[in-house]
């Protein structure tokens, strides 16, 4: 099984383009060098709500458009959920 980390990314701000969201993301969190598009979006009981397409905006206050997985539209603060790679060890001679 592959661990993950949970990112905070913010919360929903509207209901855009007839059925996605757009969630105000975290201006501390470097979406430059962890792409968030594909990943999962978690509400506040760990149930997965979203999917990211895209990052919109500039850096200091990023936006994520996100395709909603369910019906229901999350309250509260919103987790993206990172995958984390394994790193494998170089044996020294």
């Amino acid at each position: 099984m592959r661990s993950t980390k949970l990112v905070p990314i913010g919360t929903l701000k509207s209901i855009v383009l007839e059925d996605k969201w757009l969630i105000q993301g975290d201006p501390n969190h470097d979406y430059s060098k962890v792409d968030p598009s594909g990943l999962v979006i978690l509400d506040s009981r760990q149930r997965r709500v979203g999917k990211v397409l895209d990052v919109l905006g500039n850096i200091r206050s990023p936006y994520l458009l996100v395709e909603p997985l369910t019906k229901d539209v999350p309250n509260g603060k919103l987790v993206l959920e990172v995958p984390q790679s394994k790193h494998h060890r170089k044996h020294r001679r």
